[in-house]
């Protein structure tokens, strides 16, 4: 569960329909390019091929093959038409726990011949949680996903690319991190005598919200209004605070309708989402 941001790419102030927008506003990858046409891999273990990756559930899996150390695996995106991306997010990996040095790169068709220009330098991830790798926008028909041999075949089930969804006003008090959400199933042991025998974990999950208020009408019909549509059905990843904690980053589905509703006389609108997800 990270966010990795390109060095290259610096967030700055810039007033955005009444307020300011920075490196901690809250951010959404929920547009998302990724087709299982457009991909391919350079290995794929049977049973387990590339085009899972475009499949939203978590229990489908892309796994490579353990490859030797002088040769690297890519995952190539190619999307159908030139559009502006500024993010790469991927789900359920063995990246971090298999030692993978991670790398993003995009086809620059300028360049004769045409060449791979890195935009996030490899790095390697502290855990095998939820990434979104964020770089500056720009228009691109081809991303990779560089992997350098680690201990174990790579694996992974879910791969978006696109353009992130920055919300409007920042996440102050009264926030539950998805990654301090847990939900714990459990059964307590307990002899006759009320002595303790032990918790069996049945099952886990994670939750949270986000509220949000104070947005101006006409940035939430734009933004807001498609990004709500489109998570009635599909998950997205979300990161609440990127720049002071990058690594609480879910993949996140909504968990009841939300009801956005006017807050104030002048059309401010405010809007509470209910979430579970994989941390």
């Amino acid at each position: 569960m990270s966010l990795v941001i390109s060095s290259s790419y610096v967030i700055g102030d810039s007033a955005s329909g009444g307020g300011v927008i920075n490196a901690n506003n809250p951010v959404i990858g929920w547009r998302n390019l990724v087709t299982a046409g457009g991909l391919s891999s350079t290995t794929a273990a049977e049973g387990f091929p590339v085009s899972n990756l475009a499949n939203p559930a978590t229990h489908l899996k892309w796994v490579g093959e353990l490859s030797s150390p002088e040769q690297d695996e890519y995952i190539t995106l190619g999307f159908s038409t030139v559009d502006d991306v500024d993010y790469v997010a991927v789900a359920t990996h063995n990246w971090g726990s298999a030692g993978i040095a991670v790398s993003i790169e995009a086809l620059d068709t300028d360049a004769s011949p045409d060449t791979w220009v890195e935009l996030i330098a490899p790095v390697l991830l502290p855990n095998d949680g939820p990434a979104i790798f964020r770089f500056a926008p720009q228009a691109v028909s081809n991303l990779r996903i560089r992997l350098q041999p680690g201990t174990a075949a790579p694996t992974a089930a879910v791969v978006y690319a696109g353009a992130l969804l920055v919300l409007q006003r920042r996440i102050y008090v009264g926030h539950t991190p998805i990654v301090d959400g847990r939900v714990t199933t459990v059964v307590n042991g307990r002899s006759e005598s009320g002595a303790f025998l032990g918790r069996i974990i049945l099952g886990q999950m994670t939750e949270s919200g986000i509220d949000m208020k104070n947005i101006t009408p006409d940035w939430f019909r734009v933004n807001m209004r498609p990004f709500l549509l489109q998570a009635q059905e599909f998950p997205f990843f979300f990161a609440w605070r990127p720049s002071t904690y990058p690594r609480e980053v879910g993949y996140c589905w909504l968990t009841s309708d939300p009801n956005p509703s006017n807050q104030l006389g002048n059309g401010m609108m405010q809007v509470s989402l209910k979430l579970a997800g994989v941390i």
